[in-house]
């Protein structure tokens, strides 16, 4: 049977990249058909997850489904909508319960699990002030390590990889915003940048190798300095 990588929302973005990584590495890649709506739904990622293991061993495992919520009215706490704080704990959060759920599952003895978080979980900025995205994020923590501890006793690891700002769409509007371009050394003053989908899917490629045996329950940041300020 075949190792397999199982990876939400890799059509494009840091889900693209860890797809096309992981494939590069040997695995057998399968990217969920289904959109992000309804992995909100209890019993999807199940039925994904259940199938996959009947195909082959679900090596390791990636959510990278995330969404921004400015459009619906997130940001700070004073002016998020309800409709934004909503949205997004459904999309971000209880998506990655249902993933991790299903992992526990069906993964086995070796699996790895990664979820993709954000440095804004625990990093606050004036122009980043997105709250129920932040909270989506940060209850990533708690999941993962009960997650972690549970899985441990089934030898099946689960990390979270956070990165800092990140050259995707769903960046479009801080890339485009000359003001945030200024601040990037700053921002992420080990680079002054913002970082590619490949070198945060590369965090991703080491927790699905052997080489990350010994690591669960971890966060790792991917965000060129952006917690150090």
């Amino acid at each position: 049977m075949s190792d397999i990588a199982w990876v939400i929302g890799g059509t494009g973005g840091i889900g693209g990249a860890c797809a096309a990584g992981l494939a590069a590495d040997g695995f057998t890649v399968h990217t969920s058909d289904r959109p992000a709506e309804d992995m909100t739904q209890p019993g999807v990622a199940e039925e994904v997850a259940e199938r996959l293991a009947a195909t082959g061993r679900i090596a390791t495992a990636v959510h990278t489904i995330g969404m921004s919520g400015r459009r619906l009215g997130d940001g700070p706490a004073s002016v998020c909508t309800d409709e934004g704080w909503d949205e997004i704990l459904r999309v971000d959060l209880t998506s990655a319960f249902y993933f991790v759920r299903a992992c526990l599952r069906h993964c086995t003895e070796g699996s790895s699990v990664v979820l993709i978080g954000s440095a804004l979980a625990r990093g606050l900025d004036p122009d980043f002030l997105t709250v129920a995205y932040r909270v989506a994020k940060a209850g990533m923590t708690p999941l993962l390590e009960a997650a972690a501890y549970e899985g441990a006793r089934k030898g099946i690891r689960f990390n979270i990889v956070a990165p800092g700002l990140v050259d995707t769409r769903m960046a479009a509007r801080a890339l485009g915003n000359e003001e945030i371009i200024a601040r990037f050394p700053e921002l992420m003053p080990l680079t002054r940048r913002p970082a590619s989908p490949e070198e945060v899917a590369a965090a991703v490629r080491w927790l699905a190798s052997d080489q990350s045996v010994q690591t669960t329950g971890a966060t790792i940041p991917v965000d060129g300095g952006w917690l150090l300020r």
